[in-house]
């Protein structure tokens, strides 16, 4: 499936290939079905219908000519006419789902045999093998190292990825598998959801021989995975200049690093905001929330269920979804799963003991965070409770919310995606906190990581691999690829990207202000089963199975037997 950027380049391909036609050769005329067709298919992909003046203006044709080429196209099916705004008298053309669709197979064929002329690769007639990647003035600057490149008849020298399913490390496969860089084919990467992706990588880690060179892991996972033993620490010139620790975001250098050793290099950072419609905010004269107490009532304000529009939506949905909304709620309300000194009954602290960790499950914090969680259900979608991260952002992209909590990886899309209706609309805000507590957002993303079960020669090929995957040059071309969420400083503050997506600038500015926090999920090798215990007690408490007090005691139990558990050095 293309995406809009890939779409737009192959427009612009074509259009540099027949433009010389009519240039170099004297009395020959342009294709006027093709102007036709690439002027509607541009405005539908920047959601811009085209008045009938401009199409026949870029058709190239005489006015009365143009317009009967433009009639019968309307009747044929393939041009539809629109009303140019909601009510408005004024229509524009847009090209029907037919012609989408014979474009689009179009683009296919075109890329196919670009690949095959140019990229000499023998899967050139399977279009997903490969990506029409974007024009680079010096593509060599972006070519792996030269003993990774994998060429047709030696398939033993390519590596093979474990990589979470989404739209970044699909964009990374894309950079590796481009047919000018020729690294690689599409099956040696496997891409998976999160929770497979946790399961398929500890199982990996059993085997004798790893099936992987490079996995990617989320950064809570790295206490666990470190811990058993099951990545390798990362040795790496930390003078070359393709690392560079010191451009990364020092937050996610933490999120790598375990009892002081270096265990992977941050693939990506994604930060959870509070997305807010810009126009539902000025239409109605509010202000954007900066306390859960603002939250609330700006979203009862907008919650208009009859209309079929909701004061907010955010990520519900059993497990992993609502686990990691409780810990950031609770951090919101000045709260912790897991504390150093042993909370009493009263909510203050007895003498820490050495190395000691205390689940903090049973106090004030964690009431009120459930109490606010249980509120925002009332002026949620219906189907909040089933809501996972992608379910929430499609129904804030559909334009029925006026409200969302997202990670702004995940937000990309709603500049990006053909059928986002809120594209253009959108403040990025950091998390509501109560008064008193300092204000910070949730850090969240990926890291590349070595498995430990794979030989030396492989293992130095995954590190040279890593390195440029983590370059600045590689990450500058994913985010001018529209997924901008580069962990380093270097891209992030790049004055071409700011202008590209609000993103850029608005993570940038939490690191730089040192506004992100990595603390909220915490650092242990237990993380994944805690989150078991609140994913199903906290979900049972909103669904009404159970009080929120049964709730939360059986989870401050279940954490602190998880964590007694634990080892102590």
């Amino acid at each position: 499936m293309m995406n809009e950027q890939e779409l737009l380049r192959i427009i612009e391909f074509i259009d540099s290939t027949r433009a010389p036609f009519t240039e170099r050769i004297a009395g020959m005329l342009p294709d006027s079905d093709w102007a036709l067709t690439s002027a509607l298919v541009r405005g539908k992909l920047r959601e811009q219908g085209v008045p009938i003046s401009l199409l026949i203006k870029a058709s190239g044709l005489t006015y009365g000519t143009a317009h009967r080429r433009i009639n019968a196209l309307i009747e044929e099916g393939l041009i539809d006419v629109v009303p140019a705004s909601p009510g408005s008298k004024a229509q524009v053309l847009l090209p029907s789902i037919r012609l989408m669709q014979g474009f689009e197979g179009l683009a296919v064929h075109v890329k196919s045999l670009v690949a095959t002329l140019v990229g000499h690769r023998e899967d050139s007639q399977s279009s997903e093998q490969y990506y029409f990647g974007e024009p680079r003035q010096s593509l060599e600057r972006l070519l792996p190292p030269s003993e990774l490149l994998a060429f047709p008849g030696n398939p033993g020298k390519r590596l093979r990825f474990l990589f979470h399913d989404d739209n970044y490390f699909a964009a990374l496969r894309n950079l590796w598998i481009d047919f000018r860089v020729n690294a690689g084919r599409r099956e040696d990467f496997q891409l998976a959801h999160l929770q497979e992706l946790y399961e398929r990588a500890l199982a990996n880690g059993t085997r004798k021989e790893s099936e992987f060179d490079i996995i990617a892991l989320n950064y809570p996972w790295l206490a666990e995975f470190a811990q058993k033993g099951l990545i390798r620490p990362l040795n790496i010139d930390t003078h070359g200049a393709s690392t560079n620790l010191g451009d990364f975001h020092p937050a996610t250098l933490e999120c790598v690093t375990y009892a002081d050793r270096l265990y992977g290099l941050p693939m990506y950072i994604t930060v959870e905001a509070l997305l807010a419609r810009q126009d539902m905010f000025e239409t109605n004269a509010l202000r954007y929330p900066t306390t859960p107490k603002d939250l609330l009532a700006v979203a009862r304000r907008l919650h208009k269920p009859r209309r079929g529009q909701y004061g907010l939506v955010w990520n519900a949905a059993r497990g992993m979804p609502v686990a990691s909304a409780f810990m950031f709620f609770l951090n919101a309300h000045g709260g912790a799963v897991i504390v150093k000194e042993k909370p009493t009954a009263r909510g203050r602290s007895t003498a820490a003991r050495k190395q000691g960790n205390y689940a903090a499950l049973n106090g004030k914090e964690a009431r009120a965070t459930l109490d606010f969680m249980a509120q925002l259900l009332a002026v949620s979608p219906p189907d909040t409770l089933a809501f996972d991260w992608e379910d929430s952002l499609d129904e804030f992209m559909s334009g029925h919310s006026a409200l969302c909590y997202a990670w702004t990886m995940r937000a990309a899309r709603l500049e990006l995606d053909l059928h986002s209706r809120v594209k253009g609309k959108i403040a990025l805000l950091p998390h509501p906190n109560v008064h008193g507590v300092r204000r910070c957002v949730p850090l969240g993303g990926f890291f590349l990581a070595i498995p430990s079960n794979i030989s030396h020669e492989r293992a130095e090929s995954a590190r040279q691999a890593i390195q440029w995957m983590t370059s600045s040059e590689a990450m500058k071309s994913n985010a001018l690829n529209g997924l901008p969420i580069a962990p380093r400083f270097s891209v992030s503050s790049d004055p071409e990207l700011a202008i590209i997506s609000p993103i850029v600038s608005f993570v940038d500015e939490l690191a730089r202000t040192g506004l992100i926090c990595n603390t909220m999920r915490p650092l242990t090798p237990v993380y994944s089963r805690i989150e078991d215990v609140l994913g199903s007690e906290i979900h049972d408490a909103l669904c009404g199975r159970i009080s929120h007090d049964q709730a939360l005691c059986a989870a401050q139990t279940k954490v602190q037997d998880l964590l007694n558990s634990v080892p102590q050095h």
